[in-house]
């Protein structure tokens, strides 16, 4: 039986190849049956897979219509009675992948007027497509208490950082996607709230999204990333950079 890694692999020296209709075939297979032979393959199905594919799209506009093909046809179970949070999660990677996120915040909409306590538990999945469609009204909604949000990002990332603290320097990639992600989250919580001119309440809880960061040097990074987007990544590059002269 084929593994992931190994059509992954293949599918993208196919596309480099120029054998774009092979391409195209691993990565449907990919993704219609990875989780069948791999589990553990969840995380790449919705990460490198996708950017991948997309490689592939730009190349191969039918790799586009295919991708979109899936998204309509996942779409149509979700509000056809077959709504899940890891179908939702599927189709706004999806959409993500393809910079389509109009298409998640009319499926939230729509699956928000069909079932609204399964759109309550798809509402973190799709509260980027929210803020980039300005829909803050709704995004309010179903961020009833910032604090309570705020305080659940904070504790799961000193959570994951004091569990790397005992790590060698190897576990500094994980740290940056924790630092990343809470600083993203983080940011589209002060979105709503600004876009709903709450800017008192907005100001609150940036001040306790850094209160709550319980190492010194960590709150410090933040302070800037949330300050200065990107200002982590382009610190470590110039770390790097030094390095290596």
């Amino acid at each position: 039986m084929q593994q992931p890694n190994e059509v992954f692999e293949r599918a993208r020296e196919a596309r480099l190849a120029g054998r774009y209709q092979d391409a195209l075939k691993d990565h449907l297979w990919l993704h219609e049956h990875a989780l069948e032979v791999s589990p553990e393959w969840r995380g790449v199905r919705l990460s490198f897979a996708l950017r991948d594919w997309i490689y592939l799209a730009e190349l191969f506009p039918p790799a586009r219509a295919a991708l979109q093909a899936i998204r309509e046809r996942e779409s149509a179970r979700m509000l056809g009675g077959a709504a899940t949070v890891e179908r939702f999660r599927e189709i706004a990677a999806i959409n993500e992948a393809l910079r389509e996120v109009q298409a998640t915040h009319q499926l939230f909409l729509s699956l928000d007027g069909i079932d609204s306590a399964i759109a309550e538990q798809c509402a973190e999945l799709a509260m980027t497509a929210l803020v980039k469609c300005e829909d803050f009204q709704l995004a309010r909604r179903f961020l009833p208490s910032p604090a309570e949000r705020i305080a659940a990002l904070a504790e799961r990332l000193n959570d994951g950082a004091e569990a790397l603290s005992s790590q060698p320097a190897s576990a500094a990639p994980t740290l940056l996607a924790y630092v990343l992600n809470y600083a993203k989250e983080v940011r589209l919580v002060l979105a709503v709230l600004r876009g709903m001119e709450e800017d008192d309440e907005a100001d609150n809880m940036m001040k306790a999204a850094l209160d709550q960061i319980r190492s010194d040097g960590l709150r410090a990074i933040m302070q800037r990333e949330l300050e200065q987007p990107g200002s982590t990544l382009a610190a470590m590059a110039r770390q790097s950079e030094a390095a290596g002269q």
